[in-house]
């Protein structure tokens, strides 16, 4: 795979700029987006979604260019279905905690979330809100001017909701409980883009992403009328991923 490293900043397609002390650093690994994302002045960071083949790549950013900050902990969005996930092994190298929600079948999980929530930190709060429908265990961080949308938002679309534990209705009434705590300022960072890593505004997201707009019966029928072929390494990746 090519993995290839990007300041945050080279992948916004609209006019939104990163507001303040808050930085990030994407790791594009063919379609799938690592982020590390932290703020200059409480030295504090955060990662989430890492892929198994980008570990070194994450750990020389971490403790290399962003030595001496407090890192509060790795974050997998949910139990991933189409890479094989080094969350368990990042945050041990780490020392912090690994997060997930409740549902999660990893036995590496230090923080289950159950619950919408808030973590305090320096920067702000860490909202870790219950978001499922991609899959049953799918949780939607915001920090600071970051949503990260995992699988279950992506630019311009939504993750399938046609694989086991996917559930349309489920994931309209997520999408409805984003949008009461998105900010039109704020950036929308995707788990995945086919087209090298795009984010942008929430606002941009309002214009361009149709299901953002759609009423429930239409989401409900556009999606159960989706199917696919499998994710290439679905067999490899849940074999992983539920240890």
């Amino acid at each position: 795979m090519n993995t290839i490293v990007k300041d945050v900043r080279e992948l916004i397609q609209d006019e939104t700029s990163v507001s303040g002390s808050w930085r990030a650093k994407v790791v594009v690994n063919d379609d799938n987006m690592t982020y590390v994302v932290w703020n200059e002045a409480s030295r504090e960071c955060i990662v989430v979604d890492p892929v198994k083949e980008d570990l070194e790549t994450l750990l020389s950013i971490c403790k290399n260019e962003l030595q001496g900050y407090r890192f509060l902990g790795v974050i997998d969005t949910h139990t991933h279905a189409d890479h094989l996930s080094c969350a368990g092994e990042l945050a041990q190298k780490l020392g912090v905690p690994l997060i997930q929600h409740q549902l999660s079948p990893s036995k590496k999980v230090h923080l289950r979330v159950n619950l919408d929530t808030s973590l305090i930190t320096a920067a702000g709060p860490l909202k870790l809100l219950t978001t499922p429908g991609h899959t049953a265990d799918c949780i939607t961080p915001i920090w600071g001017p970051f949503i990260f949308g995992g699988d279950m938002l992506l630019f311009g679309d939504t993750g399938r909701d046609d694989l086991p534990g996917g559930d349309a209705e489920a994931h309209w009434e997520s999408l409805q409980k984003i949008k009461d705590h998105a900010q039109p300022g704020m950036l929308l960072l995707p788990g995945h883009d086919g087209k090298g890593g795009r984010v942008s505004s929430w606002k941009n997201q309002l214009e361009l992403n149709v299901a953002l707009t759609q009423d429930k019966k239409t989401f409900v029928q556009d999606g159960g009328a989706w199917t696919g072929p499998a994710p290439k390494l679905l067999k490899e990746s849940l074999y992983e991923n539920f240890k």
